[in-house]
């Protein structure tokens, strides 16, 4: 007679020893197995084995071999320690022991539990067997997950490894601790976002800079093997910084159990409702300031589109129809204007196609716009804004003020480079014509000479007044408002309401947020 024998383990019954390829209870289960063996005279056609895997897992490799085996007929038992080794699934209970077996001439044999299918008046044992096998998957499941659930609500961190930007302290497992690499560039994408780039744009800026992506930064970061950035999965995508976007763990609140399994005996996941994520508060280190992380999903939730080369334009999300409510698009025409850009509209859709629900001029030109918005900001920035007070910059002894200006000149530097590699990369691919090119690329270089004269300034005369006038300088220039700023917009305009012209005027409201 053939016997197969079947082992299996699953990753809650025990863990490998160090240096052990397999674990000591299959070396047990196999030994013992063969020993039934060879004391009841089987010829041992082959032996199958499953490590990490669950009696209710129906996709196991080893399990799976045995039963296209068994079908082959290419032994006649099947012997194993217990019958909860072959499943723990009444289902498949029903299914092999007491249907395909018998079909196919298949014996299966419980060494341990006395199991034997050739014994006709053990069925209801076996079944009973089967019921019990199943209840202690139930139960132990529902166990699991209340112990997953109170350490979630006690603000311990659960997850198999760390979120990117954060690594887990080696003191407790459960608490995360910043990553300062990772964490830079989770700092610079929240910061481009805030500073107008869409969510493609940025992915495609990174990926430029070779730099690796969350999946591909764990593998290095663990000394596993390293695969270039053109497989799939491999580079970063819109998805991917949207999805760092929108995690407020980066903002010191620990968020999870943002979805759950359908069921014990399913590996099936749904999403659930905000409503019933676990969130505690402030239970490690911030990457992300609440406030910015704030600021970042409202830009999100207004859903604005990237104009040329990817930058999302001031007040996209903030321009409102009057008449039917509805936010505005963006949108450009055929033609160039003399610095070679094209010209930029915003436009009611309802009113360019369908005039019974909105009668409203569907066009309305953005420069026009942007100038209204930037008077009024002006008219209630200017009197705030007096670089002249000298209130506005206290004493510095130790030079702090000094360090952060330097910090932050430095930083927009570096921001304005890397936008100038990304702004060439954008021409050589054909997304920016050569008018285009010329224009964003001259006006980046100009803000980069204002930049590092500053700089420059700053460095070599390092005492109290130098810093004082670095910083009454920089507010002067926010005071002129010479160009809106995504942020600033943000930040000041709740929204704008724009009417249809009336005898050659437009009435434009604005709701400001102060």
């Amino acid at each position: 007679m053939r016997a197969a024998l079947y082992c299996r383990l699953s990753k809650e019954d025990e863990t490998l020893p160090d240096g052990a390829r397999e674990s000591e209870s299959i070396q047990n289960q196999r030994a013992m197995l063969l020993a039934y063996a060879r004391q009841h005279g089987y010829e041992v056609a082959g032996i199958y084995s499953d490590e990490d895997y669950s009696g209710m897992d129906r996709s196991r490799p080893g399990f799976a071999r045995l039963i296209e085996d068994a079908r082959a007929h290419r032994f006649d038992t099947i012997l194993v320690k217990t019958q909860s080794r072959f499943t723990r699934d009444m289902e498949l209970v029903e299914k092999y022991l007491h249907g395909l077996f018998p079909l196919w001439g298949i014996r299966l044999i419980a060494v341990v539990d006395h199991v034997d299918t050739a014994d006709a008046a053990g069925k209801k044992s076996r079944q009973i067997n089967g019921l019990i096998n199943e209840w202690y998957l139930e139960d132990l499941s529902a166990n699991v997950r209340s112990v997953l659930t109170h350490k979630r609500r006690a603000g311990q961190y659960i997850g198999a490894f760390a979120l990117y930007g954060y690594a887990k302290d080696p003191a407790d497992h459960n608490r995360l601790v910043i990553d300062p690499e990772a964490a830079g560039v989770v700092r610079r994408i929240f910061g481009l976002y805030l500073a107008g780039y869409g969510t493609t744009r940025i992915a495609r800026l990174l990926n430029a800079e070779s730099l690796p992506p969350p999946g591909q930064y764990r593998r290095h970061k663990e000394g596993l093997p390293y695969y270039n950035k053109g497989a799939g999965g491999q580079s970063w995508t819109k998805a991917t910084i949207h999805r760092l976007l929108t995690t407020r763990t980066y903002a010191g609140d620990l968020v999870q159990g943002r979805h759950r399994r359908v069921s014990y005996k399913s590996p099936k996941t749904v999403w659930l409702p905000r409503s019933d994520w676990i969130v505690v508060p402030h239970t490690h280190p911030a990457i992300i300031s609440p406030a910015d992380f704030d600021r970042v999903q409202q830009l999100l939730a207004r859903r604005a589109r990237s104009g040329a080369a990817g930058q999302v334009h001031p007040l996209a999300g903030k321009v409102v129809c009057a008449l039917c409510g509805r936010v505005m698009e963006q949108t450009s025409s055929g033609h160039t204007g003399k610095d070679g850009a094209r010209a930029r509209y915003f436009r009611c859709r309802t009113a360019l196609t369908d005039k019974s629900r909105c009668p409203g001029q569907p066009y309305l030109p953005a420069a026009e716009l942007e100038q209204v918005v930037l008077e009024h900001l002006r008219r209630h920035l200017g009197p705030v804004l007096r670089p002249e007070d000298p209130a506005l910059f206290p004493a510095d002894p130790d030079g702090k003020a000094r360090l952060s200006e330097l910090t932050r000149l430095r930083g927009e530097l570096a921001r304005r480079d890397a936008a100038l590699e990304a702004l060439y990369l954008d021409k050589c691919s054909g997304l920016l014509d050569e008018g285009q090119f010329l224009t964003l690329n001259r006006r980046l270089r100009q803000e980069g000479a204002r930049l590092r004269e500053r700089l420059r300034a700053l460095e070599a005369a390092p005492d109290a007044d130098a810093v004082r006038a670095a910083l009454a300088h920089r507010l002067k220039e926010a005071a002129a408002l010479t160009r809106l700023d995504r942020l600033l917009v943000s930040l000041a305009v709740g929204q704008i309401l724009v009417y249809p012209p009336e005898e050659q005027t437009r009435t434009i409201r604005i709701h400001w947020n102060f």
